[in-house]
């Protein structure tokens, strides 16, 4: 049941059966411009004593301010002030005025919009590292192994059966919070027999193929999209792609491409052209197998690139040429792929990527470098406007790290698995230093966990109706029911 008011459909109010409590109570949601503001179980009798009695007038307006290092639109800024209000960010800058009786939270560490991942496939992140013995020609090849149907694909395609999917995806989105993502693509999608599956992915993270809560209430309805075969689709969906496109319904697409070293590889590049979808628009997953050449060609159509590294060198023993495409003035944006055989998070595949580019890419500087996770994956989702910076009227998605190195700056390129200090999204703290997160909700409320032999806390029992270790030990009985075990939140050693 949903009731609209008449504030223009800002304030959504949803209302279900409580699961455990039959007819007799039921579980109420009230949401902001996309945004779960409170939560409660009550006596159902009208709308009216839910907002009266059981969420008060808290609701109407929560605000608060962030002082210290802050990387804004505008550059780096000490001592700074940012003003949030709700969901968005007011103001922010050395000279914000905050009003009256609102909090202002001292942060030690350095504040950065929250980092964007455009490329991951959620659900695998609760299996552990998978390791070819050798590399591979292209993706193909690894992808017809016995052992990834063993190891992989047979305990995923088990535990889907058995209805943890979301189970699985809240655990991968918790660990891409942990790893400074606020916002990620390749999120557990709907089933043709079961559309609404995944209504699960509402909070935490902002799922941008699936629920980002920028366009409003409606699941499965994002103007973002993306294929992992693209020349797979068929011609009614290709058309459909172009269409939308054109048209800006659909506003960004995302297509695996030339993953891989071979011939094979490169050719998917043409094979992708001639279906229409060198595109503006369109960004390309992988690459390994471009050359400048195309890169040219992705340049002069508007193509961006998403380069995944760390999964690439495991996988394929390289990965794409960024200094080409860089150099070709390509927009590129970094992202993890998957903890199987990528990064654990969005840091850790910074950490990888800043790494290469000493080995391999000399021009590639820290400010490249902060783009690609910021910015960068911003503009090519086509949410420039929304994330990505922190400025007035964006959203209040950002992360406090710890200050390390010569620069803030340096903060994000060196940070440690676990470091995080503060995972804000929409304005609501979910994951961090349990001092800081205590500032925003009641220590009743939260979960503990130890990350890397970091202590942090949980704000997450809103989004996922219960307590975190009965998520987490009812996910570890499903794996170990496949013959897997649970992979950890993050790994703390490099490899």
């Amino acid at each position: 049941m949903r009731f609209v008011s008449g504030v223009t459909g800002l304030i959504l109010l949803h209302a279900r059966p409580h699961p455990n409590a039959g007819d007799s109570q039921w579980h109420f949601e009230l949401w902001w411009n996309g945004n779960v503001m409170k939560q409660a179980k009550c006596t159902w009798h009208a709308v009216l004593v839910f907002v009266s009695v059981c969420v008060g007038p808290t609701w109407a307006q929560r605000s608060y301010a962030i002082n210290g290092t802050i990387v804004t639109a505008q550059g780096v800024i000490e001592n700074a002030t940012m003003l949030v209000v709700n969901d968005r960010i007011q103001d922010v800058g050395a000279n914000v005025k905050v009003p009256k009786d609102t909090q202002t939270i001292r942060v030690d560490g350095v504040v950065f919009p929250g980092l964007i991942d455009l490329h991951n496939h959620l659900v695998w992140n609760v299996f552990p590292r998978w390791r070819l013995k050798s590399p591979v020609a292209d993706r193909y090849e690894w992808q017809a192994m016995p052992e990834n149907e063993t190891e992989l694909n047979g305990p995923e395609a088990a535990l889907i059966a058995g209805g943890r999917g979301c189970d699985m995806e809240r655990y991968a989105e918790v660990k891409a919070l942990l790893g400074g993502a606020t916002s990620v693509v390749g999120s557990y999608g709907p089933s043709p027999t079961d559309p609404h599956r995944n209504d699960c992915v509402k909070g935490l993270a902002r799922n941008l193929d699936v629920f980002s809560g920028l366009y409003g209430d409606q699941i499965n309805s994002e103007p973002l999209s993306s294929e992992t075969f693209p020349l797979e689709v068929s011609w009614e969906r290709a058309k459909a792609i172009r269409d939308g496109l054109d048209s800006h319904e659909l506003r960004a697409m995302l297509l695996h491409v030339g993953e891989g070293k071979d011939a094979a590889a490169r050719r998917e590049f043409r094979m992708m052209k001639a279906r229409g979808f060198l595109h503006p628009g369109v960004s390309i997953i992988h690459g390994v197998a471009l050359r400048e050449p195309e890169f040219r060609e992705m340049a002069a159509s508007g193509v961006g690139l998403v380069w995944s590294p760390k999964s690439n060198v495991e996988l394929y023993g390289t990965t794409a040429d960024v200094s080409s495409a860089l150099a070709a003035n390509v927009v590129v944006a970094i992202a993890p792929d998957w903890s199987v055989t990528g990064s654990s998070g969005m840091l850790d595949e910074l950490r990888v990527a800043a790494a290469w580019g000493r080995q391999h890419a000399q021009s590639l500087k820290e400010e490249s470098l902060y783009q690609m996770v910021t910015s960068q994956p911003a503009r090519l989702a086509a949410l420039s406007d929304k994330i990505g910076a922190l400025a007035p009227g964006m959203m209040a998605d950002f992360i406090v790290l710890p200050k390390s190195g010569s620069s803030p700056i340096s903060a994000l390129i060196e940070s440690k698995p676990g470091t995080v200090e503060l995972v804000v999204v929409g304005g609501r703290a979910l994951l961090g230093e349990p001092e800081y997160l205590e500032k925003f909700s009641s220590a009743n409320d939260l979960d503990f966990v130890t990350v890397c032999g970091h202590r942090k806390a949980l704000n997450v029992r809103q989004d996922i109706g219960e307590p975190w270790t009965a998520l987490r030990a009812r996910l570890q009985g499903a794996l170990t029911a496949v013959g897997k075990s649970l992979a950890e939140l993050s790994e703390c050693a490099s490899r």
